[in-house]
């Protein structure tokens, strides 16, 4: 398979206050982002079904190069546990007409079921994984498991059978090794339109952080550029399994991961012009 196109962004564009100059109002900083980065994480999708308007100027806000994914609302990934699966299959039409304007516009990669650490491993949680795989049959579908039964060693082969039969791609993480609820890292690709990484960080002391009033306090990690340049083997590998590689910062904590995404394209040795950001100095030394 020819080399993949390698695309780095972050997840979500909102978050970064210190990468935004002052005067560039919220409307306005998809645009701005998207000066400088191939490639976005829709977040807010996953807190309320997003109006179609919304959805539609993102994409007409955005170069005709630039790519979406945009993750699945949270009344149908389990976050919401009150809901039974029948529960949450009732917001899936309503979704899906959310989406169709990105879908139209030919800017949607994937969209990504990140599931909650208590999505654990059994038979009705495989079954509704079919039937969102089935709902969405058009489209590529990332799943990001958060708890470990998916992969304990006796049956990690078998998740990842599942995943590449039903053509789901294996979201790829980098995130603390601390408990039940996280996975490890497994860079193989099961759907071969897409390999998708996930840096989330390595904050061990604030992975199971309750009650902060901002996502960015849980994921308050800068990787080192030396812990990137540990990633390009294996991104490289991905490139040659894969059509596209996304490599998506989820560090949301000042400018953490719009650094961390400059950093790796330099790394990658790919063109690109990096923004001027505070902290930048620190790299000097």
């Amino acid at each position: 398979m020819s080399a993949s196109t390698i695309l780095c962004g972050t997840c979500a564009w909102g978050d970064h206050e210190d990468f935004y100059p002052r005067g560039v109002k919220a409307s306005e900083r998809l645009p701005y982002y998207a000066k400088y980065f191939p490639l976005v994480e829709v977040d807010s999708s996953f807190y309320a079904i997003p109006n179609p308007a919304y959805v539609e100027r993102w994409a007409a806000q955005t170069p005709d190069q630039f790519r979406f994914n945009m993750k699945i609302f949270k009344g149908m990934t389990g976050h919401e546990r009150h809901l039974s699966a029948g529960d949450r299959k009732q917001f899936a039409p309503a979704y899906r007409q959310a989406i169709q304007p990105m879908v139209d516009a030919g800017k949607l990669t994937a969209l990504l079921l990140q599931l909650p650490p208590w999505f654990t491993l059994n038979r009705e949680n495989v079954d509704y994984l079919r039937w969102c795989r089935e709902f969405f049959h058009d489209l590529t579908v990332a799943v990001e498991f958060r708890h470990r039964s998916w992969y304990d060693e006796e049956i990690r082969d078998r998740t990842l059978e599942f995943l590449k039969k039903e053509k789901f791609v294996n979201t790829i993480v980098d995130e603390p090794q601390v408990g039940d609820a996280c996975i490890p890292t497994l860079p193989v690709v099961t759907d071969p339109k897409l390999a998708l990484v996930r840096f989330h960080g390595r904050n061990t002391d604030t992975w199971y952080l309750k009650g902060a009033k901002h996502a960015g306090e849980r994921f308050k990690y800068h990787y080192s550029r030396q812990e990137l340049a540990e990633w390009i083997p294996q991104v490289q590998n991905l490139s040659r399994e894969a059509e596209q590689v996304h490599l998506l910062w989820n560090n949301n904590h000042s400018n953490f991961a719009v650094r961390n995404a400059f950093d790796m394209m330099e790394l990658l040795g790919q063109p690109f012009e990096r923004a001027e950001l505070p902290g930048n100095q620190l790299e000097l030394f």
